[in-house]
């Protein structure tokens, strides 16, 4: 696992470029959301009092005013997602089906209906098809991206990049829609056991045995979730290490792979997740002691933000190497 780690930080710092790539990807993007969003915010803080509080502070008053007549994806914005908040809502979205692309809404969208609640929690359509297009995207990326990671020296330029997305893109985007499929399972699943969860919650004794269960559930879910992510990757990886093309069998050499090396492959990958929810912390912490007070330090807190995907992105890509170099260890020794 350790070597595992280690293989990975190098072939990402061989790299580096590629995170730029990526996160180049994810602001052109974000911009399309990002633009008119603020050319609505721009016309509607344009000639009011507000405008100078907005720069050196926050107020209130006029976001509530504000945020009550807006439909559509600038509904969801709000001033949480300029800070940690992001991760928790991300995580909210992805347990409650909505992430990703909206597929698997359909239970919480029938146990809202019962209770009469307001589908507040529901992405517009507008905001789930820029991320059907990040989705396609960052398979597109990952071909060449991955066979870049292969190569031992880590050189690329960015039209054997491109040429190797290109090559890659149909058969990963197999492997990603055979992972959507065993989401779905996953939450069909989740159903009937979470109505189950539910109501043994509430017929507990005590407020703290009621909560086990219900994070109880959650924390399942969102673990069975990340075990279907991690033999997603190890699929995607050996379809390029090992030049596949049938989806299926990368996804049953991979399942094979994971129940052979089962303490490794789940100690990297975790160690990676750490890491994240590391970094998640360093940059929560930096954003408590950073007063957006004016344009400069807003740039500042910007340049903050792209630090922290960055790094999450170089996490990521550092779990692909990883894994190259654990399926490579484990074919030698064989």
């Amino acid at each position: 696992m350790i070597a595992a780690l280690a293989a990975g930080l190098r072939g990402v710092r061989r790299s580096f470029g590629l995170v730029f790539v990526a996160l180049g990807a994810n602001l052109a993007l974000a911009a399309l959301l990002a633009l008119p969003l603020a050319g609505m915010l721009e016309d509607a803080l344009a000639n009011s009092g507000a405008a100078q509080e907005m720069l050196y502070g926050f107020d209130t008053a006029w976001w509530s005013r504000w945020s009550d007549d807006q439909h559509g994806f600038a509904e969801s914005f709000g001033p949480e997602l300029l800070g940690v908040g992001f991760a928790f809502k991300n995580v909210d979205l992805l347990l409650k089906g909505e992430l990703p692309l909206g597929l698997f809404r359909t239970q919480q969208a029938q146990e809202q209906a019962q209770a009469g609640a307001a589908q507040s929690g529901r992405l517009d359509d507008l905001t789930l098809g820029v991320a059907a297009l990040s989705l396609l995207l960052q398979t597109f990326l990952l071909g060449g991206i991955l066979s870049v990671l292969r190569g031992e020296r880590g050189e690329w330029t960015l039209r054997g990049l491109i040429h190797g997305s290109g090559f890659y893109f149909g058969r990963l985007v197999r492997v990603a829609l055979l992972a959507l499929l065993a989401d779905c399972s996953l939450f069909a699943l989740n159903g009937p056991f979470a109505r189950w969860a539910d109501a043994q919650a509430r017929e507990a004794v005590s407020e703290s045995t009621a909560m086990a269960w219900a994070l109880s559930r959650h924390a399942l879910l969102l673990l069975s979730l990340l075990l279907v992510n991690l033999l997603s990757s190890l699929a995607k990886v050996i379809v390029v290490l090992e030049e596949r093309q049938s989806a299926l069998l990368a996804w049953l050499s991979a399942l094979g792979f994971f129940l052979s090396h089962a303490w490794k492959t789940l100690g990297h990958y975790f160690a990676l997740v750490a890491a994240s929810v590391l970094l998640l912390v360093v940059w929560a912490l930096a954003d408590a002691q950073l007063a957006t007070t004016g344009y400069k330090t807003q740039l500042l807190a910007l340049l903050l933000a792209q630090a922290l995907m960055a790094g999450r992105i170089a996490l990521r890509l550092s779990l692909f190497a990883g894994q190259m170099a654990l399926h490579r260890a484990a074919a030698e020794r064989t």
